[in-house]
């Protein structure tokens, strides 16, 4: 219930401001050029070109989705409040998390009418479209965790935001820079970069393992941030 009652409050935050509104619009805007050009630069009439590239959008959209979930409270004096009420943190941090990921599944909701112009005109793998938005629900569940972890050391929105950017950058370009580091080091950096994970939902390939590594990815995070907010609590 705890949970529940975080996640209704986060939701009506972003809706009763123009945050909400503004990341829909530009994320569709977005999304919307990536269909055009996948379509018009491949003479493909697929998602593929446009459901890929949406996974290097959200590396810089929901970084800044997330950034005032805790610096906001700092910065506002609210985070005292927090640190001394009832609420458990890994409620609070749940909670806090799953708005988050609620808003990136509307996000991705709204890209259904893209599938739907294609089944309009044509006819898609429907297989290859379930696991590719399986997929992105994934890299929600990461990206939303690691912009929650950035929000919780900072009580600068700004530095939140470009933080969780820059946590996220290296696991994007490590997945090229394995082919200049040597076959051993490659083998190492494709375990631990997004875009190999990432490939075989795009293919209609469901890897437990891909599973797997995008769960540990938001374990992960949400564990740093329970940490910090932790050490936060006893100073």
């Amino acid at each position: 219930m705890t949970v529940w009652t975080i996640l209704k409050k986060e939701l009506r935050v972003y809706f009763v401001s123009p945050l909400a509104y503004v990341f829909l619009s530009v994320f569709l805007l977005i999304s919307g050029m990536f269909f055009y050009l996948g379509i018009a630069l491949t003479g493909e009439a697929s998602l593929r070109v446009m459901l890929g590239n949406l996974a290097v959008a959200l590396i810089f959209i929901l970084p800044m989705l997330t950034m005032r979930q805790f610096a906001e409270e700092q910065r506002a004096g609210t985070f005292e409040l927090l640190m001394t009420s009832p609420i458990s943190l890994p409620a609070l941090i749940l909670g806090k998390w799953l708005a988050s990921l609620v808003m990136c599944a509307l996000m991705l909701a709204g890209t259904l009418v893209f599938p739907a112009i294609l089944a309009y005109y044509g006819d898609p793998d429907w297989g290859v479209v379930a696991t590719s938005y399986l997929g992105l629900i994934l890299v929600c569940a990461a990206f939303t965790a690691a912009g929650l972890f950035a929000s919780s050391l900072t009580n600068d929105q700004v530095a939140a935001g470009m933080g969780g950017i820059v946590l996220l950058l290296p696991f994007w370009v490590i997945g090229s820079a394995g082919s200049i580091v040597g076959e051993r080091l490659q083998s190492i950096l494709d375990h631990l970069a997004l875009l190999p994970h990432l490939r075989s939902f795009t293919r209609g390939i469901l890897d437990s393992a891909d599973i797997v590594y995008f769960v540990a990815f938001a374990f992960v995070f949400l564990f740093l941030t329970f940490r910090t907010l932790e050490s936060r609590r006893w100073r």
